[in-house]
């Protein structure tokens, strides 16, 4: 199994990017709120949160997790992931810096949020980008979303 941590943490050295290390409470107050605001009605609270989400809009294209940082641009992010595979949440300063991040680690799934979970993204391993909450019409809006899925013919 890969570090994703040390993995982490190495990338934000290279690239001179800033990040932390949320306390565990402020983790799991996050991880709550997500569980509430997207989880279906009833879902048990588990990961992958991608199997139990009550609405989303979502994309099959590789290169879609790259669009993130034209959503979330220089806002402060909070980046986490399956708990089997890593435990810790990171937040970043400036959200454009979590694509930075991520170019540099193995491919696995992830979950992005604001410190108020005003929306969900994620990437999984089926290489699908799904946007939940504020992050849903923009998702929705994108241009590649829109060439993947013209009008008219979904």
């Amino acid at each position: 199994m890969w570090d994703i941590k040390e993995q982490i943490l190495s990338a934000s050295k290279k690239l001179s990017i800033e990040l932390s290390i949320l306390p565990k409470e402020e983790a799991e107050k996050i991880k709550h709120s997500i569980f509430n605001k997207y989880l279906e009605e009833g879902a048990l609270p588990y990961f992958p949160l991608f199997e139990s989400l009550n609405h989303y809009i979502g994309i099959d294209v590789p290169e879609s997790w790259t669009w993130i940082s034209n959503f979330v641009e220089k806002t402060p992010v909070i980046l986490f992931f399956n708990p089997d595979d890593e435990k810790e949440y990171y937040k970043l300063k400036k959200g454009e810096d979590v694509v930075l991040i991520l170019e540099e680690i193995f491919n696995v799934e992830f979950y992005i949020t604001n410190l108020d979970t005003e929306y969900l993204l994620g990437y999984n391993h089926s290489q699908c980008l799904v946007a939940c909450g504020t992050a849903d019409p923009w998702l929705e809006n994108h241009e590649g979303y829109k060439t993947r899925y013209p009008k008219g013919n979904n």
